[in-house]
């Protein structure tokens, strides 16, 4: 099987954990699959190299903004045909529904090839507060919901976006049915530690901006840390919101750790209580699933995955109480971090979560027929 994946960053090499799900993802199936990765933006160079077996075409388009991401989507579009030329693609597949998803559905559509997309951020979302979400932009949606006619599979990785995204699209008129393909976790990288951490830490990994709304955890924190006074908190990310996060946090015992080599992450994992997720809106949350991964218990908004395998704690007074209870009662923290373990390795472990897209690439393959395909046999587990 040959496939094509249009994404809008890759690694630069094996080393590079630009984006660290979809490196594994790549690792594990090009083992499978002749893969093929165009990179539409990052990383900064032009030309092609191997990751894992993948041959990755990067496009270099970081300063083609504006008019001229048009010039952009063509030489993609282009590289996309040579390649097919080369050697017929049995399915292209896009992540993310915004720029790589028009360009694969472009690509699609001029070379008779059977088309997967797969939700992956937030190109349903509209949160003008924090002016974040593709919806924000005049004219995006169309563009979603032109390439999402065009699928043979649409995919999303959590219950709650798949909800989200046939909701928008039948509010829209297009009844499409959105199958459940999360990316997966390494869990031989990703595993309980021989002995759980003997502290009061909370630990939180994830951009330092406005749509993770660590804001809201320092909040919370306060309140715990004033009815538990050995209780920490570890931010692990880098972004703009870093200053006034500090200003929020002043007098607090939080720790701003900046970024955390992807590596290093399962050290951090071991050396905390409770995993914390504040964030307005997940696709699907990998670090909730690395956390939990870890043996950790994960407490959060009811976004991405944390439903699955967390316990949801909606609003600021909610976590603040759930990290109480959570810091304050051994027994329930155990009983969450094994539930929350149990879902990992049985939905989201890398090996399943490959072989669930190998199913549906499979299934899409072959030519392209007239109007919209029969899906394959729906699974949400």
């Amino acid at each position: 099987m040959k496939i094509g994946l249009v994404v809008p960053g890759f690694s630069a090499d094996e080393q590079d954990w630009c984006i660290p799900a979809l490196l594994d993802h790549v690792r594990t199936l090009a083992a499978q699959a002749e893969v093929h990765i165009f990179t539409l933006r990052w990383p900064e160079r032009g030309g092609a190299y191997s990751v894992y077996g993948a041959t990755v075409h990067a496009l270099d388009g970081r300063k083609h903004m504006g008019v001229r991401a048009l010039a952009l989507w063509g030489r993609a579009v282009s590289a996309l045909a040579a390649e097919h030329q080369r050697g017929r693609f049995d399915v292209l597949h896009a992540f993310w529904l915004d720029e790589p998803g028009w360009v694969a559905a472009w690509a699609a559509r001029r070379l008779g090839v059977r088309l997967v997309l797969s939700l992956a951020g937030g190109e349903l979302s509209r949160l003008p507060d924090i002016n974040y979400g593709l919806l924000l932009w005049p004219g995006r949606g169309q563009l979603v919901r032109a390439a999402a006619r065009q699928a043979a599979v649409l995919t999303a990785g959590s219950r709650y976006y798949v909800d989200r995204a046939e909701a928008h699209f039948k509010s829209h008129g297009l009844n499409r049915t959105v199958y459940l393909a999360p990316l997966g976790v390494d869990l031989a990288r990703f595993a309980p530690p021989a002995q759980s951490a003997a502290n009061q830490r909370i630990v939180n990994v994830g951009s330092l901006t406005a749509v993770k709304d660590q804001a809201r955890l320092v909040r919370a924190f306060r309140r715990v840390a004033a009815a538990q006074p050995a209780a920490d908190l570890v931010l692990a990310g880098e972004g703009a919101l870093r200053p006034e996060l500090q200003t929020l946090a002043a007098g607090l015992p939080v720790r701003f750790a900046g970024l955390v080599p992807h590596s290093h992450l399962p050290a951090w994992y071991a050396d905390a209580a409770l995993y914390a997720q504040t964030s307005r809106h997940e696709a699907q949350g990998l670090a909730v699933l690395e956390a939990a991964a870890c043996g950790l218990p994960v407490v959060g908004t009811p976004v991405g995955v944390l439903p699955e395998c967390g316990r949801a704690a909606a609003g600021e007074s909610e976590l603040a109480e759930a990290l109480l209870e959570l810091l304050g009662d051994g027994s329930k923290r155990l009983a969450l971090a094994e539930a929350g373990l149990a879902v990992v390795r049985e939905r989201f472990a890398l090996d399943q979560t490959v072989a669930r897209f190998v199913e549906l690439y499979a299934s899409s393959s072959g030519p392209a027929p007239a109007g919209t395909p029969a899906a394959p046999d729906r699974s949400r587990g």
